[in-house]
């Protein structure tokens, strides 16, 4: 089960990484300084929670050596 969750987090991840850079492109190309801020706030958002997704798996692991 673990796998599985671990390939649907990544698969997310990436999705959402080739959106941001999909909107990042169309903000530049229409010269939006809104959009290009909301697609790099988006994208610390993004690099924040692959850090808690990590800070978790630790977690789980080391409840699980500890039982």
């Amino acid at each position: 089960m673990s796998t599985y969750q671990q390939l649907l987090q990544n698969s997310i991840i990436l999705i959402i990484i080739a959106l941001n850079s999909y909107a990042i492109s169309t903000g530049i190309r229409l010269g939006s300084a809104w959009g290009i801020i909301f697609s790099l706030a988006s994208l610390a958002a993004l690099t924040y929670c692959i850090h808690l997704f990590r800070k978790l798996k630790e977690v789980e692991n080391s409840e699980e050596y500890e039982e």
